[in-house]
C-alpha cells in the first residue's frame, strides 16, 4: 500500500470533518459551541468579513477561490454581485456542502464548484480571474510558492491569501490537535510569508496580522 502523501492526509481529514467546521459559520449554536468558535477559531469569520471589505465592488466581476471549503467565501462573493465564483477544493465532503449552501442562498447559478486539486483541475481558459482569493488553505500546504505562482497566473486584479502564524499562544494546542489526528499543518513567521510571496512574484502587498493569521492582500 503506498504511504499516504500530504494531500491525501489533509483531503481525507476535511471529507470527515466538512459539517463539523461548516458549523464555525453558523449563528445557531450552544453556548458551549460558541464560545470555541469565537475564543479558538473567530479568525475564521473575521478573514471573510475581511475579504469581503477588500474586494468591494463585486458588481460585473469573476473570483476565484482556492481551498474553498464549504462554499462560504464563494456564496458571499455571489451575494456582494459577483458574476461569477468559481471554488476549488479536494474534499468532497466540503464541495456536496458547498453546493447545496449556494442553492439555498439562491445564488447556485452563479456558483461553480469543483472538487480537485488547484492548479491542476482549473482550466487556464477560465481566467483571468478579477480576484483570486486562498483562506485558511497554505495552513496545509507543503509547498506554496508554485501554488500563488499559479494564483498570480491566473489573476489581473487582487489576490487575497493567509496563512498562519508560527508563534501565537494558541499554535502549541492547535498543533497537538493536529498531531493528534494525523494532519499535517504548516505555520509561518512574517520573514517566510515575505520570502514566500517574493519568489511567487508578488510584489505590491498589504500585510495585516489579523488575530492568528498574516493577511495579504496583493495587486498583480
Amino acid at each position: 500500500m503506498a504511504t499516504p502523501t500530504v494531500e491525501d492526509k489533509v483531503r481525507d481529514h476535511f471529507h470527515d470533518d466538512a459539517e463539523r467546521f461548516d458549523a464555525i459559520y453558523e449563528t445557531k449554536k450552544g453556548p458551549f459551541a460558541a464560545f470555541v468558535d469565537n475564543y479558538w477559531r473567530g479568525v475564521v469569520q473575521k478573514r471573510l468579513e475581511l475579504n469581503v471589505e477588500k474586494l468591494r465592488p463585486f458588481e460585473g466581476k469573476k473570483i476565484l477561490d482556492v481551498g474553498c471549503g464549504s462554499g462560504r467565501f464563494c456564496i458571499a462573493y455571489a451575494l456582494e454581485g459577483a458574476e461569477k465564483v468559481v471554488g476549488i477544493d479536494f474534499a468532497k465532503g466540503m464541495i456536496d456542502i458547498a453546493e447545496k449552501l449556494a442553492v439555498e442562498a439562491n445564488v447556485g447559478e452563479k456558483c461553480e464548484f469543483v472538487v480537485g486539486l488547484f492548479p491542476n483541475d482549473i482550466d487556464p481558459a477560465e481566467g483571468p480571474f478579477d480576484a483570486c482569493t486562498g483562506n485558511g488553505f497554505f495552513d496545509y500546504v507543503e509547498h506554496p510558492v508554485p501554488i500563488i505562482t499559479a494564483m498570480r497566473e491566473l489573476t489581473k486584479g487582487k489576490l487575497i491569501m493567509s496563512f498562519p502564524k508560527a508563534v501565537e499562544w494558541r499554535i502549541p494546542l492547535r498543533r497537538f490537535r493536529f498531531w493528534m489526528k494525523g494532519t499535517p499543518l504548516f505555520l509561518y513567521t512574517e520573514a517566510q510569508v515575505r520570502d514566500i510571496l517574493g519568489k511567487s512574484g508578488v510584489t505590491d502587498f498589504e500585510f495585516i496580522h489579523l488575530d492568528r493569521d498574516y493577511l495579504v492582500v496583493a495587486n498583480v
